[in-house]
């Protein structure tokens, strides 16, 4: 089916100017940014902005020429689709500016965010999610563990600088982590900022630590500007505590987290297909992750952080294609790390999760319940008490 690599093809002759940025376009800004921009681009808005076939054809170059997986759960779709871009006029025209990445190991830091400047006057500030670093990911379970994660204000930083350097309306774009954040720096930055976003895009973000964004005046003031986008079984999209003001777009292959991959999500004609609702599958992991997450208390959650950065760390891997590649010195190290953990605390730790296979189980036969036409449940009722 028609993803982002047909849309460039056949939409890349339309400027910016004539057809505006839209869904489609957000999708396919998310998926290249993970390639290293800032290998090429400055991290200085005042630094000249880079025309973005030369920064293509420059970070192409600096892989060696080569159209290589940028990790484990990243595909090489993004090293093709900028070369398939540089050569578009749509794309040609934009520049690139301001292109920044920190990593950093306690706390846990991975974070991305570049500038990209249309022709029509508008800012497309993307934010990229969790990359092929063991810091991301360690730092995606901090999100779980800890009310704030330091990408927090790193991304209200970036937007607040880069809506100081250009005076143009904005976009905010990310996915998964990406996404997670550019809602957060649109909430949480100034109300003059905030009425400067034309849109902002949260594609497949998992939830924060509790609903209290949600229920904000800053949450209220920019929900018609916000297109919050999962997958049809979306899995990540479910996770913790997010907002149901949510479009289910239509992905072409089966299972809820393989759909994550936006080159998955159909894109016909210039336009993302859509779904009126997320499916059964999607329902479930829902309510089952609420339940499961629900039950953790905060000192639990502390523990579960603790413990699991140290089998992280452990490993003595840097990268999730490191930690596959040497799996078995990985898993040594971690089960090692595991018997040295105090036996409380290993006790406090399983019991995070105890009782989630339970919830999983109801949560499966509550929603299948639901979801069955009237009829059927009547039937269903009637054989109950027959056959009881």
């Amino acid at each position: 089916m028609p993803g982002v690599k047909e849309y460039i093809e056949t939409n890349g002759m339309q400027s910016f100017c004539d057809v505006p940025f839209g869904d489609a376009d957000n999708l396919l800004f998310c998926q290249i940014f993970y390639m290293p921009f800032e290998r090429v681009v400055s991290e200085s808005f005042a630094a000249e902005p880079v025309p973005f076939p030369m920064a293509c054809n420059d970070v192409f170059a600096s892989r060696g020429y080569q159209h290589k997986k940028l990790g484990l759960m990243i595909p090489a779709d993004g090293s093709h689709n900028i070369m398939r871009m540089a050569v578009q006029p749509r794309f040609a025209e934009m520049k690139l500016v301001g292109v920044k990445e920190a990593l950093s190991a306690e706390p846990a830091v991975q974070f991305g965010a570049g500038t990209f400047l249309l022709p029509d006057g508008t800012m497309v500030i993307v934010y990229r999610g969790t990359d092929d670093t063991i810091l991301g990911w360690k730092e995606d379970l901090d999100i779980f563990a800890r009310k704030e994660i330091p990408s927090y204000q790193l991304a209200l930083d970036y937007l607040e600088k880069a809506a100081a350097a250009f005076d143009r309306d904005i976009i905010l774009c990310g996915h998964s982590k990406g996404g997670h954040l550019a809602l957060y720096a649109a909430l949480k930055t100034s109300d003059a900022i905030r009425s400067r976003i034309r849109t902002v895009y949260n594609n497949d973000g998992p939830g924060y630590y509790d609903y209290s964004l949600f229920h904000t005046p800053e949450y209220a003031s920019i929900l018609p500007r916000y297109r919050h986008l999962v997958p049809h079984s979306s899995f990540v999209g479910m996770m913790l505590s997010h907002d149901y003001d949510y479009t289910a777009v239509r992905s072409n292959v089966p299972l809820g987290p393989f759909q994550h991959d936006l080159k998955s999500w159909q894109i016909v004609n210039g336009t993302l297909q859509t779904r009126p609702d997320v499916d059964t599958l999607a329902k479930i992991t829902d309510v089952a992750l609420a339940g499961i997450v629900g039950k953790v208390t905060d000192a639990q959650a502390a523990v579960v952080d603790t413990v699991a950065n140290k089998l992280i760390e452990a490993t003595g891997q840097v990268t999730l294609t490191g930690l596959v590649q040497h799996i078995g010195s990985a898993a040594g190290g971690a089960v090692k790390a595991w018997k040295a953990v105090e036996p409380q605390t290993r006790k406090v730790f399983v019991s995070a999760f105890s009782g989630a296979g339970k919830i999983l189980v109801n949560t499966v036969k509550n929603i299948k319940a639901e979801a069955q036409p009237a009829a059927a449940k009547a039937a269903d009722m009637i054989k109950t008490k027959i056959f009881a």
